[in-house]
């Protein structure tokens, strides 16, 4: 079990050197349009996401499942990682619980999306 630590640590940095690099890129590029800077960013991910999952046959529900589990384990190490106001996960408490969807139903939607 050492090995996958060792790789998965691997596959961490090297990730995080990779996007540290892309978002040098695409801040030379578009350092004064902020849409287009998320646009080329998001559009850099999904195609690299795409490509990882089709060479090793990985589903995107998997993937969103090893997505849920990093996001846990950085909120774990930094919760107030996700307290920032211009974070992309939004909570308000002030709405109706019937307004949530439960996390079910959104791995259901995941493998819906994967047998299309």
């Amino acid at each position: 079990m050492s090995s996958s630590y060792t790789n998965l640590d691997q596959a961490l940095k090297d990730l995080v050197e990779a996007y540290a690099e892309l978002e040098e890129e695409v801040e030379d590029k578009f350092s004064d349009d902020e849409d287009s800077y998320s646009h080329a960013m998001v559009e850099a991910l999904e195609t690299s996401i795409e490509s990882a999952l089709e060479e090793h046959d990985v589903t995107t529900a998997s993937f969103a499942n090893l997505l849920s589990n990093l996001t846990e384990a950085l909120e774990q190490l930094d919760p107030s990682a996700f307290d920032d106001d211009e974070s992309t996960m939004i909570v308000d408490d002030s709405s109706d619980d019937d307004d949530v969807e439960d996390i079910d139903d959104i791995d259901d939607d995941y493998e819906d999306i994967d047998d299309e």
